[in-house]
């Protein structure tokens, strides 16, 4: 049976191309993110024999008149997923900077589940993003801005990848592709604001 609270939840998802955002309980005290946008870069670094690495990078911020907006310094999650030619099966180890826990290591069943495990964080709070800032938790206009930095790890050699950077002064980044950042409004009302 589904609840009101789920009903009420997926009402208040925000999704746009690249990302979808939900709420994970009643009160907003904590999010999901799922960048859908990657699910094909995974696909096809797994499906030529590397490791995709998926890093999700979520801030609190808000918004001040007549000044640049204030964001607590980022949070960080780190989604690594392999697989293992030999027993055929999938692994993702999932690391969250900065909490208290260590790094956790599953297997996964299929590769649907380890693709959607790479591409999905869950329960970041309002807490952990604010970094214990009272004035972004009361703040009337806050807004979570999210991205991810992708690599498939060994689809370039490390010494192009090099002189591809020197060569540009950093500006190409051959072995890496960023999301850039969006934002996700924190208030009742849902609306897309991208910078």
């Amino acid at each position: 049976m589904v609840s009101f609270v789920s009903i009420a939840l997926a009402a208040l998802a925000y999704s746009d191309s690249f990302f979808h955002v939900v709420w994970t309980d009643a009160n907003r005290s904590a999010v999901s993110i799922r960048a859908e946008g990657l699910v094909p870069e995974v696909e096809e670094c797994l499906d030529s024999g590397r490791d995709a690495k998926v890093r999700f990078e979520v801030r609190l911020c808000r918004k001040r008149s007549s000044w640049f907006d204030a964001c607590a310094t980022e949070r960080s999650e780190l989604h690594t997923v392999s697989y293992d030619m030999i027993t055929e099966t999938y692994r993702v180890k999932s690391d969250r900077h900065g909490d208290e826990s260590d790094p956790a290591t599953f297997g996964a069943p299929s590769r649907k589940a380890a693709v959607d495990s790479a591409v999905t964080t869950s329960d970041f709070s309002m807490d952990f993003l604010a970094r214990d800032d009272e004035k972004l938790l009361k703040d009337e206009r806050p807004y979570l801005q999210a991205r991810t930095v992708f690599v498939c790890k060994g689809s370039v050699n490390r010494t192009f990848n090099t002189l591809s950077q020197i060569v540009t002064f950093g500006l190409v980044n051959v072995t890496e592709s960023d999301s850039g950042w969006g934002d996700f409004p924190v208030s009742t009302s849902i609306s897309s604001e991208k910078r």
